[in-house]
């Protein structure tokens, strides 16, 4: 069976109509329909049936769209895996980073491709865990490394921990919080505080620990996913930041970042990396792995 038919058939599956299909496939409409119908010839059962310019599936069409989509993606991987097999060193690779990771890790990573593999095509997609995996989940990146309390749903994703880290509210050198004889939450309150995308599971420790004035929405005054530009903040104004300390270590031994030791044992981030079960890992996806691991143990 040419594997091609299958492709318009599930085309018009999805689109409902043989002109929003055919623009998909780059087909014109008759075309399509030529296919269709013989597709219909070989298996021996009318599979769509015409309800002015929609189509309805036949009981048939219904069972087949099903074992299609399932072929289709074998088709997929099959591909894939004889790519593999020819050239470890080529093709394109998408990888998602939560702010974290994407500071801790992304710098590390593309140095490192760049001079093991520089023509291989790396997309790299900055977001949010939730977001991330949801491209996952639709195919459109290949590994994600993310927040992994705000994984809401598990099922059907591969997820490797990379570690737990400690956190703390942080502040420059000669800030006025230095000159107090002890720090706690609520002197924080009375400057501004900045920090990247909180997750739901640490906003509710946040809560419990010291009570609804810690909630993100009322206690962040900048939301910023750049470390970056965090920490040009914090240096140059009396903002305090909430951060994982590996992340601002160098400032931390420098001395021009200090923490204050607020939250000992409650802040802290817990990492992962996650892709879907089953699918082959490139040479290039294998090493992103093992980055990961190595960088998050360090």
């Amino acid at each position: 069976m040419d594997t091609r038919k299958l492709r318009h058939f599930v085309a018009l599956c999805e689109y409902g109509t043989f002109n929003r299909a055919a623009e998909a496939v780059h087909l014109s409409q008759s075309a399509l329909s030529r296919s269709i119908q013989a597709l219909e010839q070989e298996l021996g059962a009318r599979l769509v049936d015409r309800i002015g310019h929609r189509t309805r599936l036949t009981a048939f069409g219904q069972s087949l769209l099903v074992r299609a989509r399932r072929v289709l993606q074998e088709e997929t991987e099959l591909q894939r895996e004889l790519a593999l097999v020819h050239a470890g060193e080529f093709g394109e690779l998408a990888l998602g980073v939560s702010p974290t990771p994407a500071s801790m890790l992304l710098r590390r990573c593309l140095v490192e491709q760049a001079r093991l593999r520089p023509r291989l095509r790396i997309n790299v997609t900055m977001g949010r865990t939730r977001e991330l995996l949801q491209m996952l989940r639709a195919e459109r990146l290949d590994v994600v490394v993310v927040d992994a309390t705000d994984i809401g749903d598990p099922d059907g994703l591969a997820i490797e921990h990379l570690a737990t880290l400690p956190g703390d509210f942080l502040c420059r050198r000669g800030h006025p919080l230095l000159d107090l004889p002890a720090v706690d939450f609520a002197a924080l309150l009375n400057y501004p505080v900045a920090c990247s995308a909180v997750s739901d599971a640490l906003a509710q420790t946040l809560v419990e620990t010291f009570g609804p004035a810690a909630h993100p929405n009322r206690l962040m005054t900048y939301r910023c996913d750049s470390y970056e530009i965090q920490r040009q903040v914090v240096m140059q104004s009396d903002t305090v930041l909430m951060s994982v300390l590996a992340i601002m270590r160098a400032e931390i031994e420098a001395g021009e970042l200090v923490p204050l030791g607020v939250m000992p044992g409650v802040l802290h981030g817990s990492y992962a990396i996650v892709r879907l079960p089953g699918r082959t890992l490139s040479p290039a996806l294998v090493h992103i792995h093992e980055q990961a691991r190595a960088c998050f143990q360090a």
